[in-house]
Parts: C-alpha cells; sequence; structure tokens
C-alpha cells in the first residue's frame, strides 16, 4: 500500500490536489494522509483566553480545524467511494515543515502532494513558498498540482537532464516505477550548447537508459536557450502530462526560473510537476 501525504489550507488548489492524487491512484491500494498546519498568527490573546480550562491548549487550538477536515475526509469517502483507498487526518501546530516532515517520519511517506495556485507572475507564487520550503528540504519526491491542470491519466512525462552528473538508483526509485506501472512514455529532454557528447555524458545516458530500461523513452536535445522556456515549449508542443526534474541545491528554483519575461512564460505552467530528491546531497 502507498502512504501518500497531502498537505491542505481547504483552498481550492488544495482540494483540486486531493482530487488530482485520488484519480491519479485510483487503481491502487493507498493510504492517504491529509495534513493540515494550524497557523499561530490565526489566534489573538481573546481566544486563549476564552478556552476552557478543563482541557488542553493543544487540542482546542486544533479542534475547529480537526472537524473541519475529518468532515472533508468523509465527503471524500463518499465521494468516490474507493475500497483500495483509506483517509486519515492530521492536524498540526504551527511549524508546517516541521509538521510536514514529523508526519513523513512517523507514517513512512513515499510521496508528498501539494496544490499551487498556477498561472501567476512570480514563481514563488506560482508554487507558493510552502511548495518551494518542502521540495528544498525534505528528502523524498513532491508532486505539486497547479489548480488549472485537468485531473486526466499520466501519460507522457518530460524528465530534464544536463547529463553532467551521475544519477544514483534512489534518485529516480518514484519516476521510473510510476512511469513502469503506468505504461508512461519518458522523454529525456538535454538542454546543451554542443551537439556531442562527451564520455561522461555519453555514460550518464547509458545509465538513464538502463533506469528506464522497461519504459518507453528516448533523448531529446535541444540548443541551449533559456531552460523554463524550452521546458514550456516542449511540453505545449508534446502534449506532456507530468515535468520532473532532481533537484540538486538549496533555492534551486529560485536560480533556475530566474530569468526575464517570467510573467508570460509562467502562463503556461499548467502540468503537474514532480521534484526528485538528490540522494547524493542529501
Amino acid at each position: 500500500m502507498k502512504n501518500i501525504l497531502i498537505t491542505t489550507d481547504f483552498s481550492k488548489p488544495a482540494n483540486h490536489a486531493i482530487d488530482f492524487a485520488i484519480n491519479l491512484f485510483q487503481y491502487e491500494p493507498c493510504r492517504f494522509y491529509i495534513l493540515h498546519v494550524v497557523k499561530a498568527s490565526s489566534f489573538i490573546s481573546d481566544d486563549l483566553m476564552n478556552m476552557k480550562p478543563s482541557t488542553s491548549l493543544y487540542s482546542q487550538i486544533i479542534a475547529e480545524d480537526k472537524e473541519r477536515l475529518e468532515q472533508d475526509i468523509e465527503r471524500l469517502k463518499n465521494q468516490y467511494n474507493n475500497i483500495l483507498h483509506i483517509f486519515s487526518p492530521i492536524v498540526d501546530y504551527d511549524n508546517f515543515i516541521g509538521a510536514v516532515k514529523q508526519s513523513i517520519e512517523n507514517n513512512d511517506i513515499e510521496l508528498v502532494v501539494m496544490g499551487t495556485k498556477g498561472a501567476t507572475n512570480s514563481i514563488k507564487k506560482i508554487f507558493g513558498s510552502n511548495t518551494l520550503r518542502v521540495i528544498e528540504n525534505i528528502k523524498i519526491p513532491v508532486l505539486a498540482i497547479p489548480e488549472s491542470c485537468k485531473i486526466k491519466p499520466i501519460q507522457k512525462i518530460l524528465f530534464t537532464t544536463n547529463l553532467n552528473r551521475n544519477y544514483h538508483k534512489n534518485d529516480l526509485k518514484f519516476l521510473v516505477n510510476f512511469s513502469e506501472h503506468y505504461n508512461c512514455e519518458v522523454h529525456m529532454l538535454h538542454i546543451s550548447e554542443n551537439s556531442t557528447y562527451t564520455q561522461q555524458q555519453e555514460r550518464i545516458k547509458q545509465q538513464l537508459d538502463d533506469f528506464f530500461k522497461n519504459t518507453s523513452h528516448h533523448l531529446i536535445d535541444v540548443s541551449k536557450s533559456s531552460f523554463l522556456t524550452s521546458v514550456v515549449k516542449y511540453i505545449e508542443s508534446n502534449e506532456i502530462d507530468m515535468f520532473s526534474m532532481v533537484s540538486r541545491q538549496h533555492s534551486f528554483f529560485e536560480k533556475l526560473f530566474n530569468e526575464q519575461k517570467i510573467e508570460k512564460i509562467a502562463n503556461h505552467l499548467d502540468v503537474p510537476f514532480l521534484a526528485l530528491t538528490d540522494t547524493q546531497n542529501s
């Protein structure tokens, strides 16, 4: 059974991410842990003064959100009525990244799913600060779901690579297993200045071929240009359903997407993004 963590703040993007994940894994046994983190800033001194002394402060702080989350889960159970799926609510307080890490450790989570706002003129707003922080601070794959993306099966996956660093098998484990299980076609996009490969790049290319040996896959070379422009153009022209890459460093999004005309390009980022862990830097 897959253990999947989905974060929610009860917003439309979060609800869409939950629906997307349930549909994506509809034929697999899954336990979905739905996590809501209560912000300390949402309470004022009057709220604290009026709390009942007979119960713990923590219980009273999370009570309202816990009830709302449990109601949402009951709705999901009735709406989807899938005997393969189990839903478990988690309500935590204040520290978002801490709550995500604790949920992962306590429940053997293999994937985190988060909703994003989609098209906007800021890369931080596209993915949300919490999503960026989770990608940079946890050691398992994160699937970011734009609110604008359609709920449909994943058939074509774009994986970007510069062929400059070796991959550990665990780096791509989730992507390889997913593409094999769902019979996906993997497009490996290589953006480069040169038309020929170095010996190291040939070796890494063979490594990727070995990883995806049971999956339909091919490597595509494009001349070096804006990374994001190349990715968006390829997604649009090849009807890609999901975009994936391995995160290599802290703030990689900030550096990667720091380019001109971001507001025009970002309007087209409407497919799920799968951020994979760099085990060599973990």
